[in-house]
């Protein structure tokens, strides 16, 4: 496995729970400090996957992770805490990260991800994992895009890619 910088891996799930087992195989491989940006219009499936993530990553309650729009960061403790914010109400958002919540982004002790993540593109970390999710052009299931924008911080992705799309 070499670090390419701009890796990326495409394909399209069948349903819901294939949105959520990509999420917990995601997140069974997240490490402390990184943060996954989670793209996608109203209902493409940004927050099933995330709980997918909660539950990779083993946090305390994965069926209580849903969609933080209005209390823009919900922490869910666990081994590797995940820490959920949603960037749809931007301005909100902003606000929030500059009264002293952008600590959450810069969390060295866990995972954040956060939905409607171009909102909010210039605050990530540097090792954040983009996942754009859409309807399936064939009207069936979502298609996923994750791309690794960095000199490989994200290396499973070439295991994503041979174990569940090929």
């Amino acid at each position: 496995m070499s670090d390419v910088a701009g890796f990326e891996v495409r394909g399209v799930l069948a349903d819901e729970a294939a949105t959520e087992r990509l999420g917990a195989v995601v997140g069974a491989r997240l490490r402390p400090g990184q943060a996954v940006a989670l793209l996608g219009d109203l209902g493409a499936g940004k927050t099933c996957f995330a709980r997918g993530i909660g539950r990779g990553m083993g946090i305390d309650d994965p069926d209580a992770v849903c969609s933080p729009t209005y209390l823009l960061v919900i922490e869910h403790p666990g081994p590797l805490p995940m820490i959920h914010i949603d960037a749809y109400l931007p301005d909100k958002t902003r606000a929030f990260l500059a009264d002293g919540g952008i600590d959450y982004l810069a969390e060295r002790r866990g995972v954040a991800v956060v939905e409607w993540a171009d909102r909010l593109a210039d605050l990530l970390p540097v090792e954040t994992l983009w996942v754009t999710l859409a309807p399936a052009p064939c009207g069936s299931g979502r298609e996923v895009v994750l791309v690794d924008r960095t000199a490989g911080a994200f290396p499973f992705l070439r295991d994503v890619r041979e174990s569940l799309f090929e």
